[in-house]
C-alpha cells in the first residue's frame, strides 16, 4: 500500500479504508510538521498543530477536489492551523501580560539558536527550517511555499542575516 499513488490512497480513504490514510500520514507528516514548526516557532506547538492537521485532513478529505494535490492541500491546512495557533498564543499573552519566549538564565548554544529561530518573522523562519533543518532542496522549498527559487534564496539570506543579528545581540547582553 505504501507505493500507491496519492490519488489511489485518497479514493481508498473516501471509501472507508482508514489504513490508506495512515499511509498518507506517514508520507506527509514530516513536511506538515516542518511547516508548523516554521510558522509557530517551537517544537511543542508544532507537534500539536501537526497532529491537529492530520486529524482535520481525515475529517475533510471528501472535500478535496483533486486527490493528486493531497500534499499541497494538507500543507495549506497546516499553515492555516499554525497561524490560528499564533493568534491564540498572542491573545493569551496579552491576557497574561508576559511573553513565553523570554530567555532563561542559563542556556546552551542550541537553546540560543532555537530561541533566535523562533524570533524570526514567519516568512523567513519557514524557508530556513525547511532548508537547513529538514535538508530540503531550494526547489522543494519553493514549490511548498509557492514562491520562486530566487525568492527562497533571498529569504534564506535575510533569515541568516537576522539570525546573526539576534545571536550577536544576545552575546552582548550581560
Amino acid at each position: 500500500m505504501e507505493q500507491r499513488s496519492d490519488i489511489d490512497l485518497v479514493e481508498a480513504v473516501c471509501q472507508g479504508q482508514r489504513s490508506a490514510y495512515a499511509v498518507l500520514v506517514r508520507r506527509y507528516y514530516s513536511q506538515v510538521f516542518l511547516v508548523c514548526l516554521g510558522v509557530v516557532g517551537n517544537v511543542h506547538d508544532a507537534e500539536d498543530v501537526a497532529q491537529d492537521t492530520m486529524v482535520k485532513g481525515l475529517e475533510r478529505i471528501r472535500q478535496l477536489r483533486d486527490p493528486d494535490q493531497f500534499g499541497h492541500w494538507i500543507v495549506k491546512i497546516a499553515r492555516n492551523l499554525s497561524i490560528n495557533c499564533l493568534r491564540r498564543r498572542a491573545a493569551a499573552e496579552r491576557l497574561v501580560g508576559q511573553r513565553r519566549d523570554e530567555p532563561l538564565a542559563e542556556s546552551t548554544a542550541a537553546d540560543d539558536l532555537h530561541r533566535a529561530v523562533a524570533r524570526l518573522p514567519r516568512d523567513l523562519r519557514l524557508p530556513l527550517v525547511m532548508y537547513y533543518f529538514d535538508g530540503r532542496s531550494v526547489k522543494s522549498v519553493a514549490q511548498t511555499l509557492d514562491i520562486s527559487t530566487s525568492g527562497v534564496y533571498l529569504k534564506l539570506r535575510m533569515a541568516l542575516r537576522e539570525l546573526h543579528d539576534i545571536l550577536t545581540a544576545q552575546g552582548e547582553t550581560p
